[in-house]
Order: C-alpha cells, then sequence, then structure tokens
C-alpha cells in the first residue's frame, strides 16, 4: 500500500518536473535567466481541527512528528510547478493499546513568487491525494482522499545556493467513502532549499 503512494507521488512529481520542462523549453531565450531546480525537506507540523478517525483522538488535534520533502522547477520568470510528499504520525497509549494515527500527503501544481533582496515570497496551489491511517485494539482504518492545499511562505537566503524556508499552508481533504465529512488541515512548516 505505501509503495502504491510513492509511486504516485513521484509520478505526479515527473509529470509536473516534465511540464516545467518543456514550458520553460518553449519561453524565449532573451527573457529572464531561468532559476535551477530546487530540491527541499525539513520539519512538517499539521493540526487537524475536529476530524479525528477515532474516538479516542478527539479532542488530540495536533502532529508534531512529521517531514516534508519536494522539488520545484521554474516554467516562466516567476512561475514553477512545486510536488512534495510530507507524512505526520502521532501515538496515544490507552489502557488497553496504543493508538498510530498518520497523514501522508502527496502533491504538485504551481507555485509563484517575488525576491526581494534576500527574501523570496511564493504563494502557490498544489493539489493530489491525502491518506489518513489509523489503528488501534487490532482494527486498523484507512482513507484515501483527492486534498487542495493553497499556502505561501518565504525563503531567506543563507548562502549562495541555499536557503531556509518558513511556510503556511490550508488542506482541504475530500470527503472519502462511507459518507465521511470534508476534513480541514492546517500545516506550519520550517525547512532547508537547495537550488
Amino acid at each position: 500500500m505505501k509503495s502504491t503512494y510513492a509511486t504516485a507521488f513521484f509520478a505526479c512529481t515527473a509529470i509536473a518536473l516534465a511540464c516545467a520542462q518543456n514550458a520553460a523549453a518553449q519561453t524565449n531565450a532573451a527573457a529572464q535567466p531561468s532559476a535551477p531546480t530546487e530540491i527541499f525537506g525539513g520539519y512538517s507540523y499539521l493540526n487537524d481541527p475536529g476530524n479525528a478517525v477515532l474516538a479516542v483522538t478527539a479532542r488530540d488535534n495536533e502532529f508534531r512528528a512529521g517531514w516534508v520533502a519536494g522539488a520545484a522547477r521554474p516554467v516562466w520568470r516567476w512561475l514553477t510547478m512545486a510536488g512534495e510528499a510530507s507524512g505526520h504520525y502521532k501515538r496515544r497509549t490507552t489502557l488497553d493499546d496504543e493508538v498510530r494515527v498518520s497523514y501522508h500527503a502527496f502533491l504538485a501544481g504551481p507555485r509563484a513568487s517575488a525576491r526581494l533582496g534576500k527574501l523570496s515570497e511564493f504563494a502557490q496551489l498544489l493539489a493530489g491525494v491525502a491518506h489518513g491511517h489509523a489503528s488501534a485494539f487490532g482494527i486498523d482504518v484507512g482513507i484515501t482522499a483527492l486534498s487542495l492545499q493553497p499556502g505561501g511562505g518565504v525563503d531567506y537566503a543563507i548562502a549562495s545556493r541555499l536557503a531556509a524556508r518558513l511556510e503556511l499552508d490550508y488542506r482541504w481533504i475530500r470527503n472519502g467513502a462511507e459518507g465521511r465529512e470534508h476534513a480541514s488541515q492546517f500545516r506550519a512548516v520550517a525547512a532547508l532549499v537547495y537550488r
């Protein structure tokens, strides 16, 4: 199952980067020189208010253990295509068992940015799939649904090819099977960017 999600992420990222490469090749060479492809990775915090998978975690909205990794390729001047994968995890011990909950997301989409000195601000709209999973008392519950994630942030150059990133996102997850409601999540990211 996990290999299916990894395959989906890599396929989405490859398509996004291929589209970006084709679009960049079609732009006028006299236009602004293209920026290098970036890769990024770091810490991710997720808040999932009111949409717990199990009743035992209903008032525990925070996922403090998380990661994010991805890449972005320039398309045109201020526009890039970005792809990312993220994972968020938590455990809670009850009297009878340990409850484990996780979310994974595989998203790609356009990012617009502007540079002001050492700062580079960006806004993005990513789409893809999110997968929630929980296990407790010998029962596994999982759901995969479409997701839309608008967000933005700022990169601060700390070296010629390295930047520190702070990012805030809102993630909307479409309802899945079994009559589940839409989910809304909030995410904060602190990452390193290499260009």
